[in-house]
């Protein structure tokens, strides 16, 4: 699940006769083009902060598409720009700090990804009533690949797969990084367990370079184990896709399995034995570790999860994608509301769905619609329900189900029963997004099934709080125990 709902609201295009405020782009001279993509301008009405990748919610921003723009060229943006919060012609009197960003990379997700373009420095357009407005912005510098520092433990993956490059009709590459144990060089005899990491939205495999993402996943301790933390963002401009295999990211479960997998355990050492590999995830790594522990259950010997995104798709995020009428609001017409702290609701379903509008591809909505449902005549997902009104897709919905946790165990009872692993599941009581209430509902209807699979609700912890020093112990603790019968 998305860590930061953004509520923004989309406004309609607007068409304008009489422009009063003018926002004029161009380029750096080093920068020659053709350049195609989303052109981007966000707002700040405080001058004195600064911008993030987390824009704030309640801000003026605006996007146009622009083609073949080449260097020399000044793009005005439009009047009728797709607007957030204030059309352009009506922003309020005042100053507003102003940044731009062109979109141009169409296969990785987001307006910071490799090759799109922004602007250092930031302007500042006073807007007086009555009077023409006129600021000028530079695009200046690209957004570099990143670079990722290997050391003697930490090993980054690239593999090329076969699977999803055919898929997507382009090399496609999977990237993960390795951690290894202590010893490892030196036990050159030895194979060794291994802990796959499926981060949560906006994780990558850099996660195994940070000291606290370690300790949480519980890296070094216990038994000797090599870790891979697992890249859910795959070449994908529609978002995280979890390892999930699916109708418009593609095969990336299988890809895992049975490319990956052989990949790592030929290249590090890494037992091939399905009881020694092990699954862990957080938030839509969480959802991603519990569907391939049940998929593949013969490739695995155990997952543990936190805070997973919806596994039951009747209580996804408060709204029951089967038989409620609207995504946005319930049947009494309210709105329906997300991301809780405190137990009050920050914002609600429609104002953090209209970014992804505003953005276009790699939104939490879009995300969810790539991984779960079917693709459009283009490829691109069809959506659950309709962006404006929140209408929801009876047709769609329905085509959610076998990605449906619950619907799916029901559905392969017999063939799960054969599962002999663990796989738990910790949620907080306080789950900012609600994905408490679907775990719980999930667990209630399996429970019959006398599956292995264990859900416990910790009292108090929210979104961000249930992968805790003592969850963390535990799952180690059971892994541990699992390597020892296992070698006995």
């Amino acid at each position: 699940m998305k860590t930061l709902g953004l509520s923004l609201i989309l406004l309609s295009a607007f068409i304008g006769t009489n422009a009063q405020n003018r926002i004029m782009v161009s380029l750096q001279n080093d920068l020659k083009g053709p350049y195609t993509g989303r052109l981007f301008v966000y707002t700040l009405k405080d001058t004195s902060k600064h911008f993030s990748m987390n824009f704030a919610e309640d801000e003026a921003a605006f996007s146009a598409e622009v083609f073949n723009w080449k260097n020399g060229q000044t793009i005005e943006l439009p009047q009728y720009a797709i607007a957030l919060n204030q059309r352009l012609p009506q922003l309020s009197s005042g100053y507003y700090k102003l940044i731009a960003i062109l979109d141009t990379n169409t296969r990785d997700r987001g307006i910071a990804a490799p090759g799109n373009l922004f602007t250092r420095q930031e302007a500042i357009l006073k807007v007086s009533e009555g009077k023409e407005n006129t600021v000028e912005l530079m695009l200046s510098h690209v957004f570099p690949a990143k670079t990722f520092p290997e050391n003697d433990s930490i090993r980054e993956v690239n593999f090329i797969s076969d699977l999803l490059s055919r898929f997507k009709g382009y090399p496609v590459t999977i990237k993960a990084a390795v951690i290894l144990p202590p010893g490892y060089e030196r036990e050159a005899n030895n194979t060794y367990p291994v802990v796959y990491v499926i981060p949560g939205w906006g994780g990558t495999h850099y996660q195994a370079l940070s000291a606290g993402a370690r300790k949480i996943y519980g890296v070094g301790t216990g038994k000797n184990k090599i870790y891979v933390f697992l890249n859910p963002e795959l070449q994908n401009a529609y978002g995280p896709h979890a390892f999930v295999d699916s109708r418009v990211n593609g095969p990336c479960g299988k890809a895992l399995v049975e490319e990956l997998m052989p990949y790592i355990q030929k290249t590090f050492r890494a037992s091939p034995d399905p009881r020694l590999n092990f699954l862990t995830g957080q938030s839509t790594g969480g959802y991603g570790a519990v569907w391939l522990a049940l998929g593949y259950p013969e490739k695995f010997g155990g997952a543990w999860v936190t805070a997973p995104d919806p596994l039951d798709f009747s209580s996804f995020t408060g709204v029951d994608i089967y038989n409620d009428e609207n995504y946005y609001t319930d049947s009494k017409g309210r709105e329906r509301g997300i991301n809780k702290v405190n137990g009050v609701f920050t914002s609600t379903l429609r104002k953090t769905f209209a970014l992804e509008i505003f953005e276009a591809n790699g939104g939490q909505q879009q995300a969810f619609d790539a991984e779960f449902g079917p693709a459009d005549i283009n490829g691109r997902p069809l959506k659950l329900f309709d962006e404006i009104t929140g209408k929801i897709n009876k047709t769609v919905a329905n085509s959610w189900r076998l990605y449906d946790m619950a619907f799916y165990a029901e559905s392969y009872a017999e063939t799960l029963k054969k599962i002999k692993f663990p796989v738990r599941i910790y949620v907080g009581s306080n789950d900012n997004f609600l994905l408490n209430e679907s775990a719980l509902s999930f667990a209630r209807k399996i429970k019959h099934l006398n599956l292995p699979i264990y859900v416990e609700e910790i009292p108090g912890a929210d979104h961000f709080q249930v992968r805790n020093v003592s969850v963390t112990r535990n799952i180690q603790t059971e892994i541990d125990q699992l390597i020892s019968m296992v070698k006995e």
